[in-house]
């Protein structure tokens, strides 16, 4: 099996980290693997919001978790009350990635560009996990003025769609779970 296929079947979400920082070279590498993602009509729309900032991570992580007291989601409602549960599982870097909302998809080219780091970093020993609650938060509508409140602003124009951590896992890797069946459809 190639490098690639390899690192696609291994990356793993992981949800507890090492307090230390990730490698500079490293950070830059997982960065310019997001610049090279594919985007529509070659628009790059993105911008990279890179916070390895402790308490800028935790006051963040406060707003989140009030946001999730709001949700229509019990799940996530009962989470904000949860004192053990950190929503950026301690990794010392969080990347959100902006879009131009003018682009032709700044949703779609954010995800993919997401998705490039993700596998760069797991291709680099670095681990990972998506994290949606940054992008809940704007969503609100106080939301961009809180972020704007703890320091965490986005290019004029810009809207946050994709997020994850960064970081070396605390823990052995998860085994994958098993694929869904039947989910995939031919039409020759």
């Amino acid at each position: 099996m190639n490098e690639i296929l390899q690192t696609i079947l291994s990356r793993r979400s992981v949800r507890a980290y090492q307090p230390r920082q990730i490698d500079e070279k490293d950070v830059q590498e997982i960065l310019l693997a997001g610049q090279y993602a594919p985007s529509a009509m070659g628009d790059q729309p993105w911008h990279f919001t890179v916070v390895q900032n402790a308490v800028l991570i935790e006051n963040l992580q406060i707003l989140c978790k009030a946001s999730f007291k709001n949700s229509d989601n019990a799940t996530l409602r009962e989470l904000s009350s949860r004192e053990d549960v950190h929503v950026f599982y301690h990794a010392p870097t969080l990347v959100i990635v902006s879009g131009d909302n003018k682009a032709v998809a700044p949703l779609w080219d954010c995800v993919l560009t997401m998705e490039n780091m993700l596998l760069a970093a797991s291709s680099l020993g670095v681990s990972s996990c998506w994290v949606h609650s940054p992008m809940m938060v704007y969503g609100t509508p106080e939301g961009p003025a809180s972020l704007s409140s703890i320091g965490l602003n986005f290019p004029e124009g810009h809207v946050p769609y994709a997020a994850a951590v960064f970081g070396y896992s605390a823990l052995p890797l998860p085994e994958a779970a098993p694929r869904k069946p039947d989910t995939v459809t031919f039409l020759k």
